[in-house]
């Protein structure tokens, strides 16, 4: 089998992982804020485990621990918003919306990265949030909608928005091995801090909330990104990011069948026109653009 052909199972897997993560996040009877605690915490100690490889820990400079502080910090809050809103509201919403994220990328990173928006990318961008709007309307009636939950979704975008850029920016000087093993060890901190302080009950877990806690960490929030991370240098960015639309689709599938949350037409119309939106304007970007689109579609909300 080809490398290629390897790649694309590689992105599958991370996209079905990433997928069901939602359904998983949910079904675990403790709060938002304890669950993305354990999800840190659990992905820790094995990370710093690998910090013994050669050059890693040489590489932990001043530069590294200051990229750590700030990508964690803002990790931290994109991973309390995420798993927040997954437990007040819809999956589907919450990962349609996430869906939002190159949008903004392409409306934020234009002035960072030297490029301006084409008209084009802009019609198209209305477009998704007209879908956004329908996905929203539709669900109002629903039992398990939230209109807390859909707002704590929409300020999510923006912090895992802000969390991508900084970390983009940090890339430039600091190893992606050991980003990773600060910007966790840090976000786990943080999130350590406000479950403390806002009086979570870090003994709520129960049951077999502890084997999906763990398995949250090691596949689709550890594994899930080494397999992406592996398949970018044997495929495009391009074919990456369309893959990763599928995401959303998984969510509210599995959402479906293993929580009983179920899609009104307007939201499966409002869900298609924000995929059909944001995979055209992948598709048409610029070239310098476009592989920011592509990275920040292979980075979207994950756990």
């Amino acid at each position: 089998m080809s490398r290629r052909a390897l790649a694309l199972i590689a992105v599958a897997s991370a996209v079905a992982m990433w997928g069901l993560s939602g359904v998983a996040i949910k079904a675990v009877t403790a709060s938002g804020l304890v669950t993305a605690l354990y999800r840190c915490w659990f992905a820790i100690l094995p990370l710093w485990l690998t910090a013994t490889m050669p050059g890693v820990r040489g590489r932990m400079n001043g530069a590294w621990l200051r990229a750590s502080l700030v990508g964690g910090t803002l990790f931290s809050v994109h991973q309390i918003l995420f798993f927040t809103s997954l437990k007040l509201t819809n999956v589907a919403n919450v990962t349609i919306i996430g869906a939002l994220q190159p949008v903004l990328v392409l409306l934020v990173a234009g002035p960072m990265f030297g490029e301006r928006a084409t008209a084009r990318s802009l019609a198209w961008s209305a477009v998704a949030l007209i879908g956004i709007v329908l996905v929203v309307l539709g669900s109002v009636d629903a039992p398990t909608w939230s209109a807390g939950g859909d707002s704590l979704a929409a300020l999510n975008l923006f912090a895992f928005t802000a969390y991508f850029l900084a970390s983009k920016r940090f890339r430039e000087r600091v190893g992606p091995w050991e980003y990773v093993i600060g910007m966790t060890t840090v976000s786990g901190i943080v999130i350590l801090a406000v479950a403390v302080a806002s009086g979570q009950d870090l003994g709520s877990p129960a049951g077999w909330d502890w084997p999906a806690l763990v398995a949250l960490a090691i596949f689709p929030g550890t594994l899930g990104h080494v397999l992406l991370n592996w398949a970018h240098a044997h495929t495009s960015a391009f074919v990456v990011s369309m893959m990763l639309l599928a995401v959303p689709v998984i969510a509210a599938l599995g959402a479906l069948f293993a929580l009983g949350e179920a899609l009104a037409g307007m939201q499966l119309a409002g869900g298609a026109l924000v995929l059909v939106a944001i995979g055209t304007i992948v598709a048409s970007a610029s070239r310098r653009a476009g592989a920011e689109l592509a990275a920040s579609a292979a980075a979207k909300d994950a756990p």
